[in-house]
């Protein structure tokens, strides 16, 4: 099988000329140098087959079609400090512009282990919006239709009006597997600094859903692939139902089994939302058992009380400067959203995921799945919170409902706090919430769902709660 391996040209950064998205051009800057990393991007350009779906198998539609994309890249500067895994971001492409939600939960983590971050774009709407952004950096973004009379744009296809018709969404699933393959060659050991050892694919949302349809498609052993796929393990978080293989077909049902993932020889970690049953990301009939079987490593996180987006979601994307460019706008949301510990949890996925794949530890199981009623509508319990699933330790011990949507936005997480009196009949002393939240933090510990590191500081910001009532006056009180 022939493996394609696309060119890579470096993008320089200039005085007015920036990346989308660079690090320290965010809502909230991250420089990069202080953690002694560094941020470029490249142009990658090779040729690209249209897939359609017959059979339970990808089938080539159209050949040999030249593209050229963008990635944007974060390696330590000092080459011996690069930890050999690459984690490569399928960029967010909801609102038409690259955003990279994965990189918003896990970019402490990988900047202090040593891993390499590449977020690349998936969709050809954002190419458009990087050209108005900078016209000339963009230049010669190419996702153009190899068809030369195409079809119309099927309207089942999730946010069907963001597609063009002289593009082709569907050239994404070789343009990942040759940026995988691009990492693992010479040229990739050039742009890292030292040899890559394990690439891993993460997403969010949508991108999960491209994500779990490359995975089903082109990445299980039950079905013969036209391609061979590079990466080494998966992490997805909010989403999992399959988009179409091209932008004129519609996907395959929910109720199809190829949407369900399974037989894929490298682990997968399935992080899904309390939300994800109600919209397009999921469905209720995608839900699998855990599996530790050498070809088919599985593990599936419902993570109750959690809602499609996360807070720190709302920091680290592109800074007004770039929003003003493209003529959108945006800003900081006005108050935190959630109180769980999402973070945490997502970086101890990520370094679960790296453990099953380097030194064979299988993930840890989560307590069981969210539970639903016949309607496939969660089950709440005495306090509104969502019963079953993964729990965070403030679900068990609570001190507010935690929802899934507000008022703003259904995909929003919020928590509602308990009144005084309530707070007082739940834990009569500050040491009966203390002791209990503690315990609850610590198991969660032991069963490596978060690391000490995160724990130890879960238990620093608990004691700051005044639980179950403030227990001094200000002297500026009357």
């Amino acid at each position: 099988m022939e493996k394609r391996i696309p060119q890579a040209i470096l993008l320089p950064r200039t005085e007015d000329s920036f990346p989308w998205g660079a690090a320290d051009r965010q809502l909230v800057p991250t420089y990069l140098e202080k953690y002694g990393y560094e941020e470029e991007e490249y142009l990658y350009s090779g040729e690209a087959d249209v897939y359609t779906l017959k059979d339970g198998q990808a089938q080539v539609k159209l050949s040999n079609a030249p593209y050229t994309n963008r990635f944007i890249i974060r390696k330590p500067k000092d080459p011996k400090k690069f930890s050999g895994n690459v984690v490569v971001e399928l960029l967010n492409s909801t609102n038409s512009w690259d955003v990279s939600p994965m990189w918003c939960l896990l970019w402490q983590k990988m900047l202090h282990e040593g891993d390499i971050y590449v977020g690349v774009t998936v969709r050809a709407i954002c190419t458009k919006t990087l050209k108005q952004y900078d016209t000339k950096r963009y230049e010669k973004l190419s996702w153009k239709n190899p068809n030369p009379n195409p079809g119309p744009v099927n309207h089942d296809i999730l946010l069907w009006q963001h597609c063009l018709e002289d593009c082709e969404d569907g050239l994404l699933w070789d343009m990942l597997t040759q940026l995988g393959n691009l990492f693992k060659s010479g040229q990739g050991t050039q742009i890292a600094g030292k040899e890559v050892e394990k690439i891993y694919a993460i997403s969010c949302s949508q991108s999960s859903m491209q994500l779990s349809t490359y995975i089903n498609v082109f990445h299980e052993t039950d079905r013969v692939s036209p391609v061979e796929v590079p990466y080494d393990g998966y992490l997805t978080y909010s989403g999992c139902r399959m988009v179409a293989l091209n932008q004129e077909e519609s996907p395959a049902d929910v109720t199809d089994e190829i949407q369900k993932t399974r037989n894929c020889p490298v682990p997968v970690l399935r992080c899904v939302t309390q939300w994800d049953f109600k919209d397009f990301t999921g469905h209720i009939n995608l839900r699998r058992a855990d599996s530790d079987a050498e070809g088919d490593r599985f593990r599936l996180y419902e993570l109750a009380g959690q809602a499609h987006n996360s807070f720190s979601g709302a920091f680290y994307r592109p800074g007004y400067a770039e929003i003003d460019q493209i003529q959108k706008t945006t800003g900081l949301p006005h108050t935190d959203i959630t109180a769980l510990p999402l973070e945490a949890f997502m970086r101890q996925a990520l370094t679960n995921l790296d453990l099953w794949v380097r030194e064979g530890i299988p993930a840890p199981h989560a307590q069981g799945l969210i539970e639903v009623d016949e309607n496939n509508i969660e089950v709440l319990d005495e306090n509104n919170n969502c019963k079953g699933g993964f729990r965070f330790p403030q679900l068990d011990v609570p001190v507010a409902t935690y929802c899934s949507g507000t008022k703003k936005n259904d995909q929003d997480s919020c928590c509602v706090y308990f009144s005084e009196e309530k707070l007082k009949k739940l834990y009569p002393t500050r040491r009966d919430y203390i002791d209990k939240i503690f315990k609850a933090i610590d198991v969660l510990e032991e069963q490596r769902f978060f690391s000490v590191e995160d724990a130890d500081q879960m238990k620093l910001d608990i004691l700051k709660l005044p639980v179950p009532c403030r227990d001094h006056s200000s002297k500026f009180e009357g």
